[in-house]
């Protein structure tokens, strides 16, 4: 087993529903040619530097995971075949794999996921005003009015 990664841009003019249509395509071919996948990072849409098939914007996908060169050559198939993904590329990161290590590192990037979501919940909560039931929130003073006109 060898480690690879991808980058692949998805058409940007399409809906959101179609994208993540396609990302979850992607990883189950991962997933169902012997391959594990370590991560998914969504760039979101960008500007592209020039046109690619008519269009000006593309959603980035970068794919960390292992397999076999059969699951890269499958993989690399389907984006050829996939009209809505217009770049893509497939580099090897390394040769042999340690499943061991490999489960340990998708363990360590799962527990980081829930801390940084965790830590959102609570800063969300924070932030959010706590009002008990049937108090008006706090106001502030009404601010005095200035007179208007010109003194001389």
């Amino acid at each position: 087993m060898r480690r690879y990664e991808s980058v692949w841009v998805v058409n940007g003019d399409l809906p959101d529903e179609e994208v993540k249509a396609a990302i979850d395509k992607f990883t189950r071919i991962i997933s169902a040619n012997e391959g594990t996948l370590v991560g998914v990072e969504e760039w979101g849409r960008k500007k592209l530097a020039y046109k690619i098939q008519g269009t000006t914007r593309g959603y980035y996908v970068l794919v960390d995971y292992a397999g076999t060169p059969a699951t890269v050559k499958e993989l690399e198939r389907n984006y050829r075949i996939d009209d809505r993904i217009i770049r893509c590329l497939t580099s090897k990161k390394s040769d042999k794999v340690n499943p061991e290590a490999l489960q340990a590192e998708i363990a360590a990037k799962a527990s980081a996921a829930a801390a940084v979501a965790a830590e959102t919940a609570a800063r969300a909560a924070a932030a959010a005003p706590v009002e008990a039931p049937g108090e008006a929130a706090p106001t502030a003073p009404a601010a005095e009015a200035a007179p208007q006109g010109r003194e001389e």
